[in-house]
């Protein structure tokens, strides 16, 4: 994503700002999906480079900075507490995204088999999926509070699904004969219960638009 000025942030509006920042954080997530990806393939270079830019990024930081600053002095068709309260939930993203990436790093993992990999690109696809829409759910809310919250609903049931794959998942991983103390075992176990904890975060903010989206609705 292109490199963008203070003096350029400050010529956005809040919804701009807003959808701005969704965008910087999706892309890095998406660039961490990528990585795990990489790793799967035990493309370890790629994998290195992709988490380091996610965890060293910080472009966000000067968005939330400039969003701040405006936001009190706007005038906005959400409430100030609930407009905050998404740019928190967003940054949210962000920083579960970093110490992903830091725990990932720790160790490179080599795979038991390609259905266990298998089985993972498919959970790493659903979550590109609800990362995604999810940021066409943030995009929408300002604009289009029905469409906003249908998108949620597939956001929800795509986790749902993945939930699911983690057990299948979790099931063949002690289904192996392995140590369950080895590096091996303990980081691929990781790995699962850490896309989960970040697509469960995915899924509650899908629900709080939800809840926003029928709160401003009543006053439509």
């Amino acid at each position: 994503m292109k490199e963008i000025t203070e003096k350029e942030l400050k010529k956005l509006n809040i919804d701009e700002l807003t959808h701005l920042f969704i965008d910087t954080i999706n892309e890095q997530n998406l660039k961490l999906i990528e990585g795990i990806e990489f790793l799967v393939d035990e493309k370890f270079d790629d994998f290195t480079k992709n988490l380091n830019y996610v965890i060293e990024t910080n472009t966000e930081v000067k968005i939330k900075k400039v969003f701040e600053g405006k936001i009190f002095k706007s005038k906005l068709i959400f409430s100030k507490a609930d407009r905050l309260k998404l740019f928190t939930k967003i940054n949210d993203i962000k920083i579960i995204s970093e110490f992903f990436a830091n725990k990932m790093l720790l160790y490179k993992v080599v795979f038991p088999d390609n259905e266990f990999k298998n089985q993972l690109i498919i959970v790493l696809d659903s979550l590109k999926s609800i990362s995604n829409g999810l940021t066409e759910a943030i995009k929408a809310i300002g604009s289009d509070l029905s469409k906003a919250h249908n998108i949620c609903e597939d956001v929800k049931e795509e986790r749902r699904k993945m939930r699911k794959k983690e057990w299948q998942l979790l099931k063949r991983l002690y289904d192996y004969d392995m140590d369950y103390l080895s590096r091996t075992f303990l980081y691929l176990k990781e790995l699962v219960e850490t896309i989960m904890m970040l697509a469960d975060h995915i899924k509650s903010f899908s629900e709080y638009i939800q809840f926003l989206a029928t709160k401003y609705l009543i006053f439509d």
